[in-house]
C-alpha cells in the first residue's frame, strides 16, 4: 500500500470491514435455502439474518443481478415443481410489488395466499435502509428512495394507502430538524477541484458565492459570467413570444441554450454540467432546456415561456430517517403480523424486524428473498389458465403456479423470460430504460468539520461525487439525529455514473456497464480522498474520522421511456410530444399476469410505484370476495 493510501486511511478498520466487499451476501444468500430438510422451500431463515445492517456493496449487490443477466442472455434453467399454488405471485419486492399485495388483500380477497418473489437479499426495492453501529449506538441512513414528495399531490390511491400504513403526513415538522441556516452562517457551498479546475477551493453560498468567489480557480470572465448568470436577471430570449421561446428551449439542451443564448464560456458550462445530476440523473450537455427552465435553473429569468401552468403544488415534504423504506417497513408489518412490533409511524423507525418470519407457511403473504425469476408463462399457452412462475435460489430453479402475478419488476426484462408477451407490447416494454446512480452513505465519528465549515450541502462540479450532505436530521420515535457537533453522523454522497457528448440513452447504458466494473475499493478511495480534500481545512481526517462506508449500486434507477425514432426521453411524460406513449401500451395486462412499477408510468416516484400497483390488481378484474 502507497504512502497516500495510508494516510487516506485504506489500511483502517472501519465497520464490519469483513462485510465491505459483498462478501455478506453471499453469506446471507447461504442464509436463505432453496429447500428446508422438510422440503418446504425458503423457510428456515436464521432470526439473526438482517440485511439493513449490512455494509459494504448494498443496493444492487453482488448476487442480486447475475442471474437476471443470464436470463436475458438466454440461459435457461432445469426447475423442480414445489407443489405450492397461490392466488397472486407478485414479482418484486419494492413499494410497488408490496403495495400490490396489500391492495390484493384489501381489494379482491383478504383470505388470498400470496407469494412475493425478490431478487435482492431485502424487501423495498429502491426503497433501502442502511443501519450502521458504533459504540453501541445505531444510525440510519437511506440508501434509495428518500422521501414522500407533495404528498399533496398524491393520487388518492396513493392517498388513500399512505394513511392506511399510519403515516400522518401534517406531522412532518414535528420531527425535530437541525437548522443548520440558523446554527451556521451560510447553508450551502461549492467544491472546486484541482483536476477540473486547477485548485482546490471550496466556496460559500449557494447561487452569489457571498463574495467567496473571488479566490476560486477561475478566469476573471469565468467569474462574472457565474455572478451574472445566478444573479437571474436577464432575458436572453428578447423579443421572442412565448411559444417561440418554448420553441427554442425545446430544441436544445442545457449546455447548449446556455453557450448560444447565455453565452458563457467552457468554465461556466463544466460549472453547470452535473447541476441536475442529482434529480435526473442527466448532465446539462443532455437535459432539455425547457425542463431546467421548469426546475428553476439559471439562465431564464424574466422570460414568460408558456408551458401549462403547475398551479399549486402542495411543496410538503415528509421524511423518514431511511427515506421511504419506512414506507415498505409499514407495508411489511400490514403484510406479515408479528414480523416487528409497533403499530405506529415513528415505532417502525427502530423497530427489529424478525426476517426468519417473511416466508413461513402459515402467513397469508410470504416473502421470498433472494429469488430470481426467469420465466413466467401460462399453462399450456392459454392465457385464461394459471401462470407457472419459475425462479432460481442460489443456483436451483425452482416452480410454483398462480392463479393471478403482478410483475413489479423492470418491464424490459419481461420479453425474454414471457413467451406470452405479444411482440408489439415487447418492443414497447424495451422503451423502457433506466438512469444508474449511486447514494453513497458514510459514518463519520463527528461532524465538527460540517459544523467548522457552515456547509449543510457541498456541490462538487468536478468531483467523483457530485453531492455531499448530512442524511436525512430527523429524529423520530425512539431515534435521535445527532444534536452535537461532538456526535457521529450519517454523510450522504452522491455519484452518477454518465458518458457526456451521447445521447441520454446511451449515456445510460455507458454509466451503468461502468458502474457494474467499478469495485468497492474505488468508491472508498474516492470517498475518503474527496472528503479530506473538502473538509481537511477544518479538521476532517479520513484514516481517523470514516467509521462505516455503504455503497448503494443502482445500475437500473430511476425510471424513463423513450421514443424508439428519435430516442428522446420522456422526463415528463406530462409535456410528452410524441403520439404513442409507449409506457401505456407495455403495462397492458397479458392474461392473468398484469404489470405494475414505475416502468408503467416513466416516473420513478413513490406515488407512481403506489399507483401502478392499484391499477395493476385492478386491470386483474377480480371483484372482492364476499
Amino acid at each position: 500500500m502507497n504512502n497516500r493510501d495510508k494516510r487516506l486511511g485504506m489500511d483502517r478498520d472501519i465497520t464490519r470491514r469483513d462485510f465491505l466487499s459483498g462478501v455478506s451476501v453471499a453469506i446471507g444468500a447461504s442464509l436463505l435455502p432453496a429447500c428446508t430438510k422438510s422440503g418446504a422451500p425458503g423457510t428456515d431463515v436464521p432470526h439473526a439474518y438482517y440485511p439493513p445492517a449490512e455494509t459494504g456493496m448494498r443496493g444492487s449487490h453482488p448476487g442480486s443481478f447475475e442471474v437476471a443477466h443470464a436470463a436475458v442472455s438466454g440461459e435457461r434453467w432445469k426447475a423442480g415443481r414445489t407443489g405450492e399454488h397461490y392466488d397472486l405471485v407478485v414479482v418484486g419486492a419494492g413499494i410497488s410489488g408490496l403495495s400490490a399485495a396489500y391492495i390484493y388483500h384489501r381489494d379482491v380477497d383478504p383470505n388470498a395466499r400470496i407469494l412475493i418473489l425478490d431478487n435482492h437479499d431485502d424487501f423495498g426495492g429502491h426503497a433501502k435502509r442502511n443501519e450502521f453501529t458504533l459504540d453501541g449506538r445505531t444510525f440510519i441512513g437511506y440508501g434509495g428512495t428518500m422521501l414522500i414528495e407533495s404528498p399533496g399531490d398524491y393520487p388518492e390511491v396513493a392517498k388513500q394507502l399512505i394513511r392506511e400504513l399510519g403515516i400522518e403526513i401534517g406531522r412532518g415538522r414535528d420531527f425535530g430538524r437541525v437548522n443548520y441556516s440558523e446554527l451556521y452562517e451560510t447553508s450551502r457551498g461549492t467544491f472546486f477541484d484541482k483536476e477540473t479546475f486547477g485548485a482546490d477551493y471550496l466556496a460559500t453560498g449557494r447561487f452569489g458565492f457571498s463574495g467567496s468567489l473571488d479566490d476560486a480557480p477561475l478566469s476573471e470572465a469565468a467569474k462574472k459570467e457565474l455572478e451574472h448568470l445566478f444573479a437571474d436577471e436577464e432575458d436572453y430570449l428578447p423579443g421572442m413570444t412565448s411559444a417561440e421561446r418554448r420553441a427554442v428551449l425545446e430544441a436544445h439542451t442545457w449546455r447548449e441554450y446556455l453557450e448560444k443564448y447565455a453565452g458563457v464560456g467552457d468554465e461556466v458550462l463544466t460549472f453547470v454540467q452535473k447541476w441536475s445530476h442529482g434529480v435526473w440523473a442527466i448532465g446539462a450537455d443532455a437535459l432539455p432546456a425547457w425542463l431546467a427552465w421548469i426546475n428553476g435553473y439559471p439562465g431564464f429569468a424574466g422570460m414568460d415561456i408558456g408551458y401549462a401552468d403547475e398551479g399549486d403544488s402542495d411543496e410538503t415534504r415528509f421524511r423518514f430517517p431511511d427515506g421511504n423504506a419506512s414506507v415498505a417497513r409499514l407495508l411489511v408489518r400490514k403484510l406479515i403480523p408479528g414480523i416487528a412490533p409497533g403499530n405506529t409511524m415513528e415505532d417502525v423507525v427502530t423497530a427489529r424486524f424478525d426476517y426468519s418470519m417473511l416466508d413461513q407457511p402459515e402467513n397469508l403473504t410470504r416473502i421470498r428473498l433472494s429469488s430470481t425469476v426467469v420465466d413466467l408463462h401460462h399453462q399450456g399457452g392459454d392465457l385464461n389458465t394459471n401462470v407457472d412462475v419459475t425462479y432460481v435460489h442460489g443456483d436451483k430453479g425452482r416452480t410454483v403456479t398462480a392463479g393471478k402475478v403482478v410483475w413489479a419488476g423492470y418491464h424490459a426484462i419481461l420479453p425474454h423470460i414471457c413467451s406470452d408477451v405479444p411482440n408489439e407490447q415487447g418492443a414497447a416494454m424495451s422503451s423502457s430504460v433506466r438512469a444508474p446512480l449511486v447514494y453513497t452513505n458514510v459514518l463519520i465519528r463527528n461532524w465538527r468539520s460540517i459544523a467548522e465549515s457552515g456547509l449543510r450541502r457541498i456541490y462538487c462540479p468536478g468531483s467523483f461525487f457530485q453531492t455531499l450532505m448530512p442524511t436525512h436530521d430527523v429524529s423520530m420515535g425512539d431515534y435521535e439525529f445527532a444534536k452535537s457537533p461532538d456526535e457521529p453522523i450519517i454523510l450522504h454522497l452522491q455519484h452518477i455514473p454518465l458518458a457526456p457528448g451521447l445521447s441520454a440513452p446511451e449515456q445510460f447504458r455507458a454509466g451503468r456497464n461502468a458502474l457494474l466494473k467499478t469495485s468497492f475499493e474505488t468508491f472508498e478511495r474516492n470517498v475518503r480522498d474527496q472528503l479530506g480534500r473538502m473538509l481537511g481545512r477544518y479538521g476532517f481526517d479520513p484514516a481517523r474520522d470514516i467509521a462505516g462506508i455503504t455503497v448503494n449500486r443502482w445500475p437500473h434507477g430511476y425510471a424513463f421511456s423513450v421514443d424508439a425514432e428519435s430516442e428522446d426521453v420522456a422526463w415528463w411524460p406530462e409535456y410528452w410530444k410524441h403520439k404513442g406513449r409507449p409506457w401505456i401500451e407495455a403495462s397492458q395486462r397479458i392474461g392473468n399476469i398484469a404489470l405494475a412499477g414505475t416502468d408503467a408510468s416513466s416516473n420513478a416516484m413513490t406515488e407512481s410505484a403506489i399507483e401502478e400497483a392499484h391499477r395493476a390488481v385492478h386491470s386483474l378484474g377480480a371483484e372482492k370476495a364476499s
